[in-house]
């Protein structure tokens, strides 16, 4: 994992870059995306159902209970990495489905965490 300084609308962010089979994952505060080629556009799509690790670190908490409603916005897992905590929301309003970590997990740039259904 490397980190680079990214300029969107004249602000600066700093975010985790990682490349694995997939593609290269990019990870800032609360998300994280993949990028990869054209032929793997569909099977990404399927993964908007899931919260992902923003960057590697440790599951402080986890507030998401298998089989409860998330709103989008809701706090669903805490990640704590380089000193600093990471709420990671509900990308959408659905049914928690799958929570795929533990409390005190290390996890890696790009890990399902939690998966919702719609």
């Amino acid at each position: 994992m490397s980190w680079e300084v990214i300029s969107i609308n004249g602000e600066t962010h700093r975010v985790a870059v990682a490349r694995d089979r997939q593609g290269v994952w990019i990870g800032w505060p609360g998300r994280a995306a993949l990028f990869s080629s054209e032929s793997r556009v569909a099977a990404a799509m399927d993964q908007q159902d899931a919260v992902r690790a923003p960057m590697t670190g440790r599951v402080v908490k986890i507030l998401a209970e298998l089989g409860s409603q998330a709103e989008e916005g809701d706090v669903l897992v805490i990640l704590e990495a380089m000193k600093m905590e990471y709420r990671l929301t509900a990308p959408h309003t659905g049914m928690v489905e799958e929570v795929l970590c533990a409390e005190g997990d290390l996890v890696d740039l790009g890990a399902v965490l939690v998966r919702l259904a719609e």
